[in-house]
């Protein structure tokens, strides 16, 4: 018998997401590789993706054979990346209609974001959105980043609803890897990643023009049963 599902919370990661932040990302990096009189290499980009400061540093660092310790690059990484944020920072096109419908409709919210603690309240702060937020979890706060599934269990943990009454937000493959392993529905937004790299989702759109409530819903209530 199929068990009843009603969408309880609706779960958004942020970079690229909530804020088109992936180009400011590229151009953080480009600065940081020039300092070093290193050419950005874009294949990098679909690795670092959705990953947490730690290991897309890790991943940067590996790939330009960088003698510099992860924490230091990952310092000055932030504090370029702030400069752009402060400076050209901007949501994602009808990405904040959509949350304020969900949460006008009493539907939990949450933003569960890979990047550090100080970038996301940056971020929220520039925007004047956190009070459309019931919780906000950043990389740093979960043992484990993306694609393992911590961050999306926590929030749910925290806003105490049940996985499987999650809709998540994503725009990176190891985003919707990382929805999928916590049990939840996942909607892909195809801007930074392409569709049949985002395959694993629920539902892949190209943008949230074609996103309402009524489709989160659906989604939720009628994915397919886990075996």
């Amino acid at each position: 018998m199929e068990k009843n599902r009603e969408l309880e919370a609706v779960l958004f990661d942020m970079d690229g997401v909530i804020i088109d932040s992936e180009p400011l990302w590229t151009e953080a990096e480009r600065q940081l590789l020039a300092r070093r009189m290193l050419e950005y290499s874009p294949q990098l980009k679909t690795a670092m993706m959705g990953r947490d400061a730690k290991e897309a540093v890790r991943l940067l660092i590996n790939h330009y054979n960088l003698s510099e310790d992860v924490d230091e690059i990952i310092a000055e990484r932030n504090q370029l990346i702030a400069e752009l944020f402060k400076e050209h920072l901007q949501p994602v096109p009808n990405v904040l209609e959509l949350l304020r419908s969900v949460r006008d409709s009493g539907i939990k919210t949450g933003l569960a974001s890979s990047s550090p603690k100080q970038l996301v309240e940056l971020a929220v702060n520039k925007l004047d959105i956190n009070g459309l937020f019931d919780l906000a979890l950043s990389g740093d706060q979960v043992a484990r980043g993306k694609p393992a599934p911590d961050i999306y269990l926590a929030a749910a943990r925290k806003l105490e609803v049940d996985p499987e009454n999650c809709l998540v937000i994503e725009d990176a493959p190891l985003g919707v890897t990382a929805a999928k392993a916590a049990g939840m529905c996942c909607l892909a937004i195809s801007m930074s990643a392409s569709k049949s790299e985002l395959a694993e989702a629920d539902r892949v759109v190209r943008g949230f023009d074609e996103v309402d409530l009524q489709l989160l819903q659906d989604l939720v209530q009628h994915r397919p049963q886990r075996s």
